[in-house]
């Protein structure tokens, strides 16, 4: 198997409570990978006692202060650019790794046009999660997330066929530095959460950078992080669906989006009105007021060299 040297890199706001418990597995997991590895904490201006913690009981542990809150993604920009090594590993500070994760996820590497590679997810009673592998379909254009079983995925690993998807979850994402700034790294289009992970690896896709899923590598999702704890459920769902709106408005061909996404946009809005769930419909007024942006941004997507339409992918996925 083959191994290179890793960074892993941890955002942090207000985790104190979960940290610890993380933090001790993925210090198990580097002293049991063979090659040279660092760890780095990026902390986003934590209130709590998060940056004591680390430097009192994990003092191999390299620490990044912002001195104001600046969200996840500049806090994963902040960690790749200080880090040493050509493969990044991203974790959530609510994500426990097993202790043999790294070598199966950075095999992948091997092959030159590997971006990201996602592990197999658990949840706390270690079930598998969907977003471990992404497969999908677009219907009436919409992705809907395709269903897959753990059994059939170790099958497939065992014949040798590669089991791409078409992105890894930010959470728990293996990336190769170099890839991920030509890429620019995360839009700010998506900030404060959701989608950015998607659009990125979406974006390797268009230039032909593939995204696999590693179903020997395991690591532990708690869902416990920063979302849940510090914002509501209605502005989460707000802005996850806003982000869903700029992620199709960027990525779908042309042809999907007047004849398909658009139509059942208007449909879909008369259903929620009808129950009375604004949320919706809030998202959509959101969407429309950064429209400028997108279409900016859209436009810059078609100049760049890229190779693979949306549709394109999801069929090579399979």
């Amino acid at each position: 198997m083959n191994t290179v040297p890793v960074s892993i890199v941890i955002p942090n706001y207000n985790g104190e409570p979960i940290l610890a418990k993380t933090l001790a597995s993925v210090v198990e997991a580097v002293e049991a990978y063979p090659e040279e590895s660092e760890i780095i904490v990026v902390d986003d201006a934590s209130q709590d006692k998060s940056i004591p913690l680390i430097t009192n009981n994990f003092p191999g542990i390299k620490v990044v202060r912002h001195n104001t809150n600046k969200g996840f993604a500049e806090a994963v920009h902040s960690g790749i650019k200080l880090s040493i090594h050509p493969i990044n590993i991203l974790l959530n500070s609510d994500v426990r790794p097993d202790r043999n994760f790294i070598a199966p996820l950075v095999r992948w590497f091997s092959k030159e046009d590997t971006f990201s590679v996602s592990p197999l997810i658990l949840d706390q009673h270690r079930k598998p999660l969907r977003v471990s592998w992404n497969l999908g379909k677009i219907v009436r254009g919409e992705i809907r997330k395709r269903n897959w079983d753990l059994e059939d995925a170790f099958e497939l690993a065992r014949r040798d066929r590669t089991l791409k998807s078409l992105y890894a979850s930010g959470g728990s994402i293996a990336i190769r530095k170099e890839m991920f700034f030509q890429l620019g790294g995360f839009l700010p289009l998506y900030k404060p959460f959701y989608y950015e992970d998607r659009d990125l690896c979406t974006r390797a896709w268009r230039r032909g950078w593939k995204t696999y899923f590693e179903p020997e590598s395991t690591v532990v999702h708690d869902h416990q992080g920063t979302i849940k704890r510090f914002f509501p459920v209605k502005r989460i769902k707000i802005i996850k669906r806003r982000n869903r709106f700029f992620y199709l408005w960027l990525h779908l061909s042309t042809r999907k989006l007047l004849f398909f996404h658009i139509p059942w946009i208007f449909f879909r809005l008369f259903l929620r009105l009808l129950r009375l769930d604004i949320v919706y419909a809030m998202a959509l007024f959101k969407s429309l007021f950064n429209l400028g942006e997108v279409i900016k941004l859209r436009g810059k997507l078609l100049q760049e060299s890229t190779i693979n339409s949306l549709e394109d992918i999801i069929e090579e996925i399979g």
